[in-house]
């Protein structure tokens, strides 16, 4: 690519903009934030060679342009961009849902002459913004790029993996609605259960009197309930059905596990936590895996 956009610049788009530096995927990486503040320090840190304050500007003769904002505000990223698009431009993001904002950008982009082919790095920190960016953010990670459902060239997809390939990510292809059931199993629910375990262990103000008590367990199982509530308010919102099934199935186990010690059955309790290990373990032998927030 010769001319990459990344229109935000919190933790995703920055990290993926010292990728781009670092090994010299592009030509030119341009970006976009609204804040003045972020502007002086995306290029104080490298992330970019030109900033710019109108979006016009960022995506104006780009070949691919890299939304990296909350979900809920990309279609609206989109259609303020048509006007300046070069033909043939590939748009792309880093979003953790992809059905409904992928029926949003194509209905955005009908009639045009560029495409989108979604993208979600399974990658990222519960920490938040620039300030957070690092180089190697996406090197082992897996990325899923979903297909575009309506016509669009044989090689934007390829294009798009070949993209992710050179910041040393993991590409996988999967439909958008596959893409969204698998990460409402793998990514959404455990967010909620950690929400749901920090509100439960905190309740009624404990604070320290009970925090400081609280060692390695606590904080392991509850570290990706720090992240941005904005960011997850979009993910649920746009994902809401999957993860209610989700939710159920986890229903499913803690009142399972809350049936046993009712019942006072600790062998039965037992075999449960066998079984959990024995899952686990098998989840995480994959050796690619980074984690989420």
């Amino acid at each position: 690519m010769k001319r990459v956009a990344i229109i935000g610049l919190g933790l995703m788009g920055a990290s993926l903009g010292l990728a781009l530096k670092a090994r010299g995927t592009a030509a030119t990486v341009v970006g976009y934030a609204r804040r003045a503040a972020t502007r002086m320090a995306a290029l104080e840190r490298g992330c970019v060679d030109e900033i710019h304050a109108e979006l016009g500007n960022a995506v104006a003769d780009s070949d691919l342009i890299v939304y990296c904002t909350p979900i809920l505000t990309i279609s609206e990223l989109v259609s303020e961009s048509l006007p300046h698009l070069k033909p043939g431009a590939i748009l792309t993001d880093v979003g953790s849902t992809k059905a409904d904002l992928t029926r949003e950008v194509e209905a955005c982009l009908a009639g045009h002459e560029s495409f989108f082919v979604g993208s979600h790095p399974v990658a990222g920190s519960e920490q938040q913004g620039l300030d957070a960016a690092r180089a190697d953010l996406y090197r082992g990670a897996v990325v899923i790029v979903t297909p575009p459902v309506t016509q669009a060239p044989a090689d934007a997809v390829d294009q798009v993996c070949a993209f992710w390939a050179g910041v040393e990510a993991v590409v996988d292809v999967m439909p958008a609605a596959t893409h969204d059931q698998l990460m409402a199993r793998t990514s959404h629910l455990p967010h909620l259960v950690a929400s749901a375990l920090a509100l439960t262990v905190g309740r009624d103000g404990a604070g320290a009197a009970v925090g400081r008590f609280c060692g390695a367990g606590f904080q392991d199982t509850s570290r990706v309930a720090d992240g941005s509530p904005d960011v997850w308010h979009d993910i649920v919102y746009t994902n809401r059905a999957a993860i209610a099934a989700e939710l159920e199935a986890y229903r499913t186990q803690f009142d399972r596990l809350c049936d046993r010690i009712a019942a006072g059955d600790f062998e039965a309790l037992r075999a449960c936590l066998a079984e959990g290990r024995i899952a686990r373990r098998a989840l995480l032998a994959h050796p690619s895996r980074k984690h989420e927030s």
